[in-house]
């Protein structure tokens, strides 16, 4: 990793908005991220409150109530970050400060090790606890993670990894994941989700021929998904069609669809060197699903196409 500011009264340069920047520009190198962080004047602390508490706030209160929210909630952490990685049973902790921000009542709830000596809402390097505002029926997932995962786990697991990922993911595909709202990469890190139950119910992930995201097959399991929508952000990744153009996706579709005179025209209507690099790469990437799938049909219509330009 290139080297990051150390001094911490060094002067930082100007960084636009982190939120917006990750939503819009997937970041799969954790290093990146953490150069962007250290190394810039931009925030660490991602994303707003969730709808449901900015509903109780005026338009006036909703900055200075969500950086106290923040605060409240990472003094919470660094005061009980040790007693959440090794509970050893159920606790529900009262969170005064954190409702008092809303005119509620507040709790957390952090599962302890069950039978088989485990946190059963525990994985590879973190753990969630429910953070409750039940006069409102308002839940969430804060994730939370260990401190002794391996070095190599957090370049597709852990904070830097999956709040990227998570973002980008939302804003790319809303309808496949469940909301991340909240993130901190700083002091105890951590993310806030929407709560879609501790419960398995086996709804498989929709079917999209033009997936923008995907999750490894080792993790993109039942528990890590609550009706078909990812809660897990671990080991997800752009997909070869997500990573291009927008021309370039139209183009794709276009030919998977085997629209000749779409095709043909979008080629012909290529306007620049960068346009006519995005037709190749669809092209390429059309003629290799193709073969992947054993689409005879689609691997002669390309190959029609191309040769009658």
């Amino acid at each position: 990793m290139d080297s990051l500011i150390l001094d911490i009264n060094a002067v930082r340069p100007k960084h636009r908005a982190l939120t917006g920047f990750l939503r819009r520009n997937r970041v799969s190198n954790p290093n990146t991220l953490k150069r962007i962080v250290y190394n810039t004047d931009v925030s660490p602390y991602l994303g707003a409150l969730p709808p449901q508490l900015r509903a109780r706030l005026s338009r006036e209160q909703i900055a200075s109530v969500t950086a106290n929210f923040r605060e409240c909630l990472e003094n919470f952490l660094i005061n009980n970050i040790i007693d959440l990685r090794k509970m050893e049973s159920d606790h529900v902790y009262e969170l005064p400060e954190i409702g008092n921000l809303f005119g509620l009542k507040c709790n957390l709830l952090a599962r302890g090790i069950n039978v088989y000596g485990v946190n059963p809402w525990s994985g590879l390097s973190g753990f969630v606890c429910k953070l409750s505002f039940p006069e409102i029926n308002a839940h969430y997932a804060l994730k939370l993670y260990y401190d002794n995962v391996p070095e190599v786990m957090h370049y597709r697991h852990g904070p830097w990894f999956e709040a990227a990922a998570a973002l980008a993911a939302n804003k790319a595909e809303s309808h496949d994941n469940v909301p991340m709202y909240m993130a901190s990469l700083k002091y105890e890190m951590y993310l806030l989700s929407e709560w879609a139950g501790d419960k398995e119910d086996g709804v498989p992930q929709r079917e999209n021929e033009y997936q923008i995201f995907y999750t490894r097959t080792d993790e993109d399991s039942s528990r890590n998904r609550r009706s078909g929508r990812r809660i897990d952000w671990g080991e997800t990744y752009l997909t070869k069609y997500g990573g291009m153009s927008y021309f370039a996706r139209k183009v794709y579709r276009q030919a998977l669809n085997m629209d000749k005179d779409a095709v043909r025209n979008s080629i012909r209507n290529a306007k620049n060197n960068f346009q006519k690099r995005d037709v190749a790469c669809a092209m390429e990437y059309a003629e290799m699903v193709a073969k992947y799938n054993n689409n005879c049909s689609l691997v002669q219509f390309l190959c029609n196409v191309q040769n009658q330009l």
